[in-house]
């Protein structure tokens, strides 16, 4: 009886597509194997997800399935093919895309396997006639020659070698080894193994070289021999000889160059409130429970993370560590080689894609027991998960902007419950989509209410700018208030650190001619470009079109342009000029573009060579400074004013994470928040460091206008070149969408209308938001009401449920 498999290929369509298995593949396809097909006019790379014996499909209509590229186990575990499967379903994502985030890029790619000799040819002979090789067996030897072969065309051509090659290579005559695609970044490296042969080594380098691989188990990579003092000389006359062979390997990352050096805490004393949690979580150990950890910045959630892992590990399951940005990243894996040592996996999108494929595949053989990053750490492929935990769970960093759009935090809960183990979501200031959680029953409310050791929550002061005087030539607006100002003296008298936050990077937001007003903005889109004064650019942050500052107006030729606003340039210029002597550093997107650039700039204010760290909301989240005793934030209102519904949400959550970075140390600590809207109830609730208070007004007032946690929101996003075309098919979903939502009970939409910023990359865009109670069903509608809708050339619809960006 034929089989077939439903297969999910990297592609914008949401639907699977049905091969054909052929026979020789039908006793080794599994649902999670990465696999070989045709697609137009060549072959690309699909996941198995289901296997059938009957379909809807006209079996004459169908092409079969290739090959498998997976040569041991599936690339994708069964319960991470689960939540794939709830991704594709839930966010109406195509499912080819997102079983492609679950791996690494460079595994979607189709790449090689190649095939090598093991032994000598000479000894194929003895093998021939005793009948454990064939006349075809000791063919296929020869034609591996000695750089070896690709084997996935040979066994396009001939199916029946795969079964030959795998029974080879069982035997030691063959070496096979991933070769991933040329683009793929991998490197490789030369090893060096020991064959059973007999040999007198006849010079004492041949007898270091033996002496040195029998210490190491049998093989190494040759650079690791010719550091040790062998000779390439010895290694090449002793493979003449038999008695070594020779393989080609993917070199692996050094965990050192991915992680800051540990500065060693040892086993911490743990407070009442870190020993319960702690508790209460280890006992759900082996089943599925969702915690949501509460705790106030400082109260030691890392320690109870970091306990919690090492009693699943000494359970013998894995543990899964998220952290939401890149930044975080490098100190928390040094925390956790000092307690698990090499033993873990660092995931995240700044490693070359070698380096991320190197840590895949060790997580993947076994090899670590922990793994840490941000969105990507999701899909380690560990079985026996024991533990997941999402650290900072209220970032937006979790929620991914592109196709697909899943939010991390939200799938670990989805993970969690296919390993049947226990989730933690931990932060100082929870979602309120977690919060609400807890208060509907579905999560475990834990709770650290106090700082650990002697550290007290800093105390926190207003300086209202509308009572602050802007130096002349800054355009009324203040950088540095003079009592920040008096203050940032002080501690530097002291000796100790400060943190200055400005949530916008470049010089400043645009450039003005002052003559015809015009404010060069991009001509791909419809914001104004930054002022990046050390390129000497001014760049779109949307699109990244850049151009030479000019020295007259495009318009009218004027040469009076004023830089408008601040960013992080332009206040470290303002910090040198003011403080000549003090060594100051900027955080941001910018700063860190060149590989190395973050370890750098973090080891170096962790171990004091720069006093001051001026960044974006990098600098809020997660670290841990023991010197800083002051923060100061220079904007507290950037994004008050942007009309989202979650702006309050935001300035809370900014506000409070970065306030948490002062005072951690023995000294205390002190933030300075300067702000035009000191009244506003997400500052005033930051101040007093009182969730409860900001929760309990923001639960009201999304309660009133229907949004969520209270309902399910979905945003429709349109996009093309020509806006009549876009705006055309708008209107057609929008009534189409009207239609079907008629049935959803209190159900709401708004638009179709322009999106808030209206073109983005040359892209016209349009928006169409809706809203109920209702999640499944509000799903189900537009599902239904998108599914083969009239869409204009050149118009692109994404679908984005519980988007965290309106804009």
């Amino acid at each position: 009886m034929a089989r077939y498999a439903e297969i999910a290929i990297p592609v914008p369509v949401r639907s699977l597509f049905t091969y054909r298995v052929p026979e020789e593949l039908e006793s080794e396809l599994v649902p999670g194997h990465r696999v070989e097909v045709p697609w137009g006019k060549g072959l690309t790379t699909g996941f198995v997800v289901k296997l059938a014996d009957e379909t809807a499909v006209e079996a004459n209509k169908l092409k079969s399935i290739t090959s498998i590229l997976d040569d041991e186990e599936p690339s994708i575990l069964p319960e991470i093919r689960e939540v794939c499967e709830f991704a594709a379903s839930y966010y109406l994502a195509p499912p080819g895309e997102v079983f492609r985030a679950a791996v690494p890029a460079n595994m979607a790619s189709r790449g090689k396997r190649i095939l090598r000799l093991a032994r000598n040819l000479d000894e194929t002979a003895p093998a021939l006639v005793s009948g454990s090789l064939s006349d075809e067996d000791v063919e296929l030897l020869a034609q591996l020659g000695g750089k070896g072969r690709d084997a996935r065309p040979m066994m396009r051509r001939d199916p029946s070698l795969r079964s030959r090659i795998a029974r080879l290579e069982r035997d030691g005559w063959i070496s096979a080894e991933e070769e991933l695609h040329d683009s793929s970044g991998v490197r490789w490296e030369q090893w060096v193994m020991l064959t059973d042969r007999e040999v007198q080594p006849t010079s004492t380098q041949q007898e270091h070289v033996l002496r040195l691989l029998e210490g190491t188990g049998g093989e190494a990579p040759k650079r690791a021999i010719l550091d040790a003092g062998g000779s390439s000389s010895a290694i090449q006359t002793l493979m003449k000889k038999g008695k070594l062979v020779g393989d080609r390997r993917p070199a692996e990352a050094d965990i050192d160059l991915l992680s800051m050096a540990a500065t060693s805490k040892g086993d911490l004393a743990l407070n009442r409130g870190q020993l319960e949690a702690i508790a209460t979580v280890t006992d759900s150990l082996g089943s599925f429970h969702p915690f949501l950890l509460q705790g106030v910045t400082g109260s030691g959630k890392t320690e109870v993370y970091i306990e919690i892992m090492r009693e699943a590990v000494r359970r013998g399951r894995k543990a899964i560590l998220m952290v939401p940005e890149i930044a975080l990243t490098p100190a928390v894996a040094a925390r956790l080689r000092e307690r698990f040592g090499d033993r873990i996996a660092i995931l995240h999108s700044n490693l070359t894609p070698g380096e991320r494929w190197d840590q895949w595949r060790r997580a993947r053989r076994g090899e670590t027991d922990v793994s840490v990053g941000p969105r990507s750490a999701l899909f380690t492929p560990f079985e026996d998960l024991g533990v997941i935990i999402v650290d900072e769970e209220g970032d937006g960093a979790y929620k991914q902007d592109e196709t697909p759009r899943y939010n991390a935090r939200d799938l670990a809960v989805v993970r969690a419950r296919a390993s049947k183990c226990p989730v933690i979501l931990g932060s100082a200031t929870p979602s309120l989509e977690s919060r609400y959680n807890v208060e509907q029953g579905r999560y475990t409310h834990l709770t650290l209410p106090a700082r650990i050791g002697a550290s007290q929550l800093p105390e926190i002061e207003i300086v209202d700018l509308r009572n602050e005087r802007a130096e002349k030539g800054d355009k009324g607006m203040v950088i540095f208030s003079e009592p920040l100002k008096n203050e940032m003296t002080r501690v530097l008298l002291e000796g100790q650190q400060i943190i200055i936050l400005i949530n916008r990077r470049g010089y400043a937001p645009f450039l003005l001619c002052r003559e015809c007003e015009n404010d060069f903005r991009c001509a791909n889109c419809s914001v104004t470009r930054t002022v990046h004064r050390r390129d000497g650019q001014l760049v779109c942050h949307y699109c990244g079109y850049r151009t030479a500052i000019p020295a007259a107006c495009y318009e009218c030729g004027g040469e009076v342009l004023q830089p408008i606003g601040f960013g992080t340039e332009k206040v470290e210029e303002r910090f040198m000029r003011d403080f000549p002597e003090v060594p100051a550093a900027v955080l941001d997107r910018d700063s860190v573009r060149r590989k190395g650039s973050l370890l750098r700039i973090l080891r170096d204010f962790r171990d004091g060579r720069t006093r001051v760290l001026i960044g974006t909301q990098i600098v809020s989240k997660g670290h841990d400074f023991p010197g800083v005793t002051l923060t100061g934030v220079l904007n507290a209102d950037s994004v008050l004013g942007y009309p989202d519904f979650r702006s309050a949400e935001k300035t809370f959550y900014l506000l409070t994470q970065v306030a948490g970075r002062s005072g951690r140390g023995e000294d205390a600590g002190r933030v300075m928040i300067q702000t035009a809207w000191p009244h506003h109830h997400a500052i005033q609730s930051a101040i007093s460091q009182d969730y409860e208070a900001f929760y309990a007004s923001e639960i009201e007032f999304r309660s009133r206008f229907h949004y969520p946690p209270i309902t399910g929101l979905i945003a429709i996003r349109l996009r093309g070149n020509e806006q009549p075309a876009v705006e055309r098919t708008a209107r057609r979903i929008g009534d189409r969408l009207e239609r079907f939502l008629g049935s959803v009970e209190d159900a709401r939409m708004q638009g179709p209308a322009p999106a808030p910023l209206e073109r983005l990359k040359g892209m016209w865009r349009y928006q169409i938001l809706v809203r109920s109670r209702q999640k499944g069903m509000l799903r189900s509608a537009v599902d239904r009401a998108l599914t083969d809708a009239e869409v204009s050339p050149g118009v692109e619809v994404t679908i984005d449920v519980d988007p965290l960006n309106i804009l």
